[in-house]
């Protein structure tokens, strides 16, 4: 009986090192040959996932048991499915072995990662023991699970969630936005919605972004809709240098879990931990001045991957002067219609890079 890992990243070696089957076998399309994993040598079979008969081949003719995939490797790829067996992440098998029933889980398009440590940050401002780790850069498979804490927040991608499973529900969850992204991985909006929308089926409790609620999709399928900013949510914000209107949204959905979290008056939470914003570290590379120069402010968005990200930006930014926007990427097949008409503004100049 054979355990298949497909793509040789951080988790997944991680994941390795802790488990060490007896029987694995590792596929990458990236390279082949020899990999070392915690003081072994393991090796690496360089295959094309879309080729069911290359990738039956590189396992072997023994049954497969399980896959461990890389959050990058979709498991809807031929070659994959063809291996007709349950496929997760390390991020999912380590929350199917610990269980843990102090869970947040957080999803999103935009703003999960600042969701998910604004959460962490006012829990703990309330006098709990939060973890934090997921996609937001420390990997699950990282924790001790047997560590004493009250909370457990972590973010998911919908590369994590769409087999995720767990063995009991989460405590509470948040999807912050729903918009268009990794469309390539998933092969439509529809799909790529649809991993995202998985997280109010996994837990207890939910609650969802104002943009979330207006889609409609979400209809009779969670349990609170985020609360409008109080103004002492905004002042407490930009005392912190967070100025933007998608933050205070993001700091009101935080605010939501906090409160479900003490099982206390979502108003009163508000009153209370609203002073604790203001001493949140913001996260890098979204929306962050990081210079003057000559009276120029330059400002470090660069997480922003999507046209939505960038008129958040122009709508933060726009209201103090002229602004030159830094466009470039690949083409990830972006309705482009709002961002050309935002750059029509004379007092808006645009420097294209690469593609």
């Amino acid at each position: 009986m054979t355990t298949v890992v497909l793509g040789l990243g951080r988790e997944t070696r991680a994941w390795l090192a802790a488990h060490a089957p007896a029987d694995v076998v590792v596929l990458d399309e990236a390279g082949g040959g020899t990999a070392e994993v915690a003081g072994r040598d393991v090796a690496v079979a360089r295959v094309d996932l879309d080729d069911p008969a290359a990738v039956r081949s590189a396992v072997g003719p023994d049954p497969v048991t399980r896959i461990v995939r890389s959050p990058g490797v979709a498991p809807h790829r031929a070659g994959v499915a063809a291996l007709d067996a349950p496929t997760a992440t390390p991020t999912g098998l380590w929350l199917a072995d610990a269980a843990p029933d102090d869970l947040v889980l957080i999803t999103g398009t935009k703003g999960k990662s600042t969701v998910a440590a604004l959460t962490a940050h006012l829990l703990r401002a309330a006098g709990r023991r939060a973890t934090l780790a997921g996609n937001i850069g420390t990997a699950l498979t990282t924790v001790d699970a047997s560590a004493p804490r009250d909370d457990l927040v972590v973010e998911v991608s919908s590369y994590q969630l769409v087999d995720l499973d767990l063995p009991r529900p989460a405590a509470a969850a948040a999807i912050t936005t729903l918009l268009v992204d990794h469309v390539p991985w998933h092969g439509d909006v529809a799909a790529y919605h649809a991993a995202k929308l998985r997280l109010l089926d996994l837990a207890t409790w939910t609650v969802v972004g104002p943009q979330v609620a207006a889609l409609g999709a979400t209809a009779g399928r969670h349990d609170v809709v985020a609360a409008d900013p109080t103004d002492a949510v905004r002042t407490a914000l930009a005392a912190a240098g967070l100025h933007a209107a998608h933050e205070a949204e993001a700091a009101m959905l935080a605010l939501a879990l906090v409160a479900r979290r003490l099982g206390a008056d979502p108003a009163a939470v508000v009153d209370d931990l609203a002073p604790a914003l203001r001493t949140f570290a913001p996260l890098p590379h979204r929306l962050r001045p990081i210079a003057a120069v000559g009276g120029v402010t330059w400002v470090d968005d660069s997480i922003a991957t999507i046209p939505e990200a960038a008129l958040g930006a122009l709508a933060t930014w726009r209201p103090h002067g002229p602004v030159t926007l830094l466009l470039g990427g690949e083409d990830r097949g972006q309705d482009l219609t709002g961002l050309v008409a935002a750059a029509a503004d004379p007092e808006v100049r645009v420097a294209l890079l690469g593609a």
